[in-house]
C-alpha cells in the first residue's frame, strides 16, 4: 500500500518537476539572448550603427569559428564579432541553450555551423535577380554575407520597426533523421518548406527570440515559421515580401 502511494505521488510530481526544469531552461536561454542583444547593440554602436554580417571581414576568431572553404575563406561568423562584448564563444557549452540537445560544432561546410542559436540572415526569403552589372541577391534580413553581390551591412536606420524585427533566435532542430543534420543551423529560416523541421519540446513548446530593440519574445513555432502570419517580422522594412518566398 505504501509503495502504491509513493508511486502515485511520484507520478503526480514528475510533470510538475518537468515543467519546472523546462521553465528554468527557458529562463537561462532568455538570459543568453539578452546578453547577445546587449552585445549586438554595442557592436553596432562601434561600427557606424551597422549590424554584423553573418560572415564578415577577417579578424580575430577567438577560438570559435573562422569560415573555411570556398568563398568563405578568411571570414568570421556573426557570433565571433560579438565576442568582445559577450565573452563566450560558440564552442563553449555555456553559450548554448540548456534545453538544446543537438550537436554543437564549428563549420561543417563552407558556411554553416550547428548549435542552439541562429542569426536572421535572409529575412522571410531571398532570391537572385539580375542587376545592371551582375547577379544580385535580394533579401531583407539583418546579416548578409559580405561575399554576396550588392549586399552592404544593414544599418539600424534601415530597421523600420526594431521592436518587431527578429535578430537572433533559437535554431530550428529536431533530429538527424528529419533534417539530415545532427543539430540546428546558425541561420534562422522563416519557413518549414526549406526542409528544416523544428523541435516544439525544447522548453515550454516555444522558441525564444531576440528582437532588434533588445527585448525577448517566446514565440510559438507554428507562428514563427508560418510566413503567412509573421513574414514582416523577419524583414527590416517590415513588409512580408512574398515575391522572395521559396516554394
Amino acid at each position: 500500500m505504501v509503495i502504491a502511494v509513493i508511486a502515485l505521488l511520484a507520478a503526480l510530481l514528475l510533470p510538475a518537476l518537468s515543467m519546472a526544469k523546462a521553465y528554468a531552461h527557458s529562463t537561462t536561454c532568455k538570459n543568453h539572448l539578452r546578453q547577445m542583444g546587449l552585445a549586438l547593440q554595442m557592436y553596432a554602436d562601434e561600427h557606424r550603427s551597422r549590424y554584423p554580417y553573418y560572415l564578415g571581414p577577417a579578424g580575430p576568431a577567438y577560438g570559435d569559428a573562422t569560415g573555411r572553404g570556398g568563398k568563405a575563406t578568411g571570414l568570421v561568423y556573426w557570433s565571433t564579432k560579438l565576442f568582445p562584448y559577450y565573452p563566450l564563444n560558440w564552442t563553449s557549452v555555456a553559450y548554448h541553450c540548456p534545453g538544446y540537445k543537438g550537436a554543437k560544432t564549428g563549420p561543417v561546410d563552407e558556411v554553416d555551423r550547428l548549435g542552439s542559436y541562429a542569426y536572421n540572415v535572409h529575412g522571410s526569403g531571398s532570391k537572385w535577380t539580375t542587376g545592371p552589372d551582375d547577379k544580385v541577391l535580394k533579401h531583407f534580413g539583418l546579416g548578409p554575407l559580405i561575399t554576396w553581390p550588392d549586399a552592404p551591412a544593414v544599418s539600424e536606420a534601415q530597421v523600420k520597426v526594431p521592436s518587431e524585427m527578429l535578430a537572433i533566435g533559437e535554431s530550428q532542430f529536431l533530429n538527424a533523421e528529419v533534417n539530415g543534420s545532427p543539430g540546428g543551423s546558425d541561420v534562422l529560416y522563416c519557413s518549414l518548406t526549406s526542409g528544416h523541421a523544428f523541435d516544439p519540446a525544447r522548453h515550454g513548446k516555444k522558441y525564444n527570440q531576440l528582437l532588434c530593440d533588445g527585448h525577448i519574445s517566446a514565440m510559438s513555432p507554428w507562428t514563427l515559421y508560418n510566413r503567412t502570419n509573421c513574414a514582416a517580422l523577419w524583414n527590416y522594412d517590415h513588409e512580408p515580401h512574398p515575391e522572395l518566398w521559396a516554394p
